[in-house]
């Protein structure tokens, strides 16, 4: 486990638990908020469990569900999804990503800010890991 904390948004807050070549372990803490865009990943596979509180969650075409404590979701690769807290109280789940690529490296890019043009330079440097919009 390490002490490192990521503010990706005033909604969401991170906490790397482990890093390595196969894979990045968080600890995610959501606050009430909007959803964040429709993205993928051409080459990771996401796993999440609930902790506290309940999240949203939209995968692919699918109506968006919510997930509640001790519930799990996997995310394949190419498959466009969002997740947000539409709840009234926080929520927190475990998060790993396999392979990690640049992962944490793009999460503390995100962290100095994206507005234009940055969001743009994110977008092209971590094409690798993160993708905006629908699958192709």
């Amino acid at each position: 486990m390490t002490d490192e904390h990521i503010a990706l948004s005033p909604a969401q807050v991170l906490q790397v638990r482990h890093h390595s070549a196969e894979a990045l372990e968080l600890e995610s803490i959501w606050q009430p908020g909007e959803p964040p865009p429709r993205h993928w990943h051409p080459h990771q596979r996401e796993e999440f469990e609930v902790l506290e509180g309940e999240l949203t969650v939209e995968l692919g075409r699918a109506e968006p569900r919510v997930l509640g404590v001790g519930q799990k979701v996997t995310i394949s690769p190419r498959t466009p999804h969002r997740m947000w807290n539409a709840g009234p109280g926080q929520a927190r789940a475990s998060w790993r990503i396999t392979p990690p690529q640049r992962t944490l490296e793009q999460f503390r890019f995100m962290a100095q800010g994206t507005a234009l043009p940055r969001a743009v330079r994110m977008l092209w440097a971590f094409r690798h890991e993160f993708r905006i919009g629908p699958a192709l």
